[in-house]
C-alpha cells in the first residue's frame, strides 16, 4: 500500500510545512489538488479541513503508484484551482473539464470518468426539467466557482438567478428553506448527500433528464516534473486493467467505459 499525505493549501502555500510522505529515491511526489467544495463520494473531508478518503483521493494514490511515487493531496478553494495547477503549486487536478476551465487542451489527460449533472427541486413543488427553458425565471443554487456554459448567458442577463454556495449541503439547505427554486449538481454528489442524510431523500425531486453529461479529465501543470504523456500512460493502464472502472463502481459512479 502506498502511503500518502494530505494537507490544506491555503493562501500562504509557500509556508506550508513539508509533508510526511516521501517519494521513491530520485522521484518527486505527485501533488494532487482537490477543491474543498467537493463532498463524498468524491472526497471525504474531516474537520478542520483534512482529506481522509473518497474517489478522487484514491484515484490520485493510484496514479502516483503507477508512476512509482506517492501522492501528496492538497485542498484548495475552487477559485484558486486553475492558478494552483497552472502556476506549479500542484501537478494535477482531476474531475475537471476544458469546458469548465479555459486552459489549452494540450494540458488535459484522456477522459477518466463522466460527470452527470441533474436538476433537484422540492418534492412538494417539483420542477419538470426537459429543456433550459424550464429554468427561465428561476433561482438556481450551484457550487461557488463552478461553470455552467449552457446557462451563462441566462445568468448574465438575469433570466436565471444564480445562487452560489460553498458546499453541497448548503445547496440542499437553501432549497429546503425556499431560498431557491432548484439546484444543479452532479448525481454522484446528490447520491452522496442522501447517503449522509437518508431522511432527506423524500423531500426532493431529481430530474430524470440530465442537465449535462461531461467527460472529466485531469489537468496537468506545464511546470510539473511529471509529463502529460506519463500521466496518460498511468491512466491508460488503470483503465485497461479494470482498476479505474472497479474504483468508480465501488463509489457508485459510472466509469463510462
Amino acid at each position: 500500500m502506498v502511503a500518502t499525505s494530505c494537507f490544506v493549501l491555503g493562501a500562504q502555500a509557500a509556508s506550508t510545512p513539508a509533508a510526511t510522505a516521501s517519494a521513491a529515491p530520485g522521484k518527486p511526489l505527485l501533488r494532487v489538488a482537490h477543491t474543498e467544495a467537493m463532498a463524498y463520494p468524491l472526497l471525504s473531508i474531516t474537520p478542520p479541513n483534512r482529506l481522509s478518503g473518497g474517489f478522487l483521493k484514491e484515484l490520485g494514490d493510484l496514479i502516483a503508484a503507477e508512476l512509482g511515487t506517492e501522492a501528496q493531496h492538497l485542498l484548495v478553494a475552487r477559485r484558486r484551482m486553475e492558478g494552483t495547477v497552472m502556476g506549479g503549486e500542484a501537478d494535477i487536478a482531476c474531475y475537471y473539464s476544458p469546458l469548465w476551465i479555459p486552459v489549452s487542451r494540450e494540458h488535459w489527460t484522456l477522459p477518466v470518468v463522466p460527470q452527470v449533472e441533474r436538476v433537484v427541486s422540492l418534492a412538494a413543488q417539483p420542477l419538470p426539467f426537459d429543456s433550459l427553458a424550464d429554468l427561465q425565471g428561476k433561482r438556481i443554487a450551484v457550487l461557488l466557482g463552478y461553470r455552467f456554459p449552457q446557462l451563462q448567458a441566462a445568468f448574465e442577463s438575469g433570466q436565471v438567478t444564480r445562487l452560489d454556495e460553498r458546499q453541497v449541503e448548503l445547496l440542499f439547505r437553501r432549497l429546503r428553506l425556499g431560498m431557491a427554486d432548484a439546484l444543479i449538481t452532479s448525481e454522484v454528489e446528490i447520491s452522496g448527500y442522501f447517503k449522509r442524510f437518508p431522511e432527506e431523500r423524500e423531500r426532493f425531486h431529481i430530474s430524470s433528464r440530465s442537465f449535462s453529461i461531461t467527460d472529466t479529465q485531469c489537468l496537468v501543470s506545464p511546470s510539473s516534473p511529471w509529463r502529460l504523456a506519463a500521466i496518460n500512460e498511468a491512466l491508460g493502464r488503470l483503465i485497461q486493467r479494470g482498476t479505474l472502472p472497479r474504483l468508480a463502481q465501488r463509489y457508485g459512479m459510472s466509469s463510462g467505459r
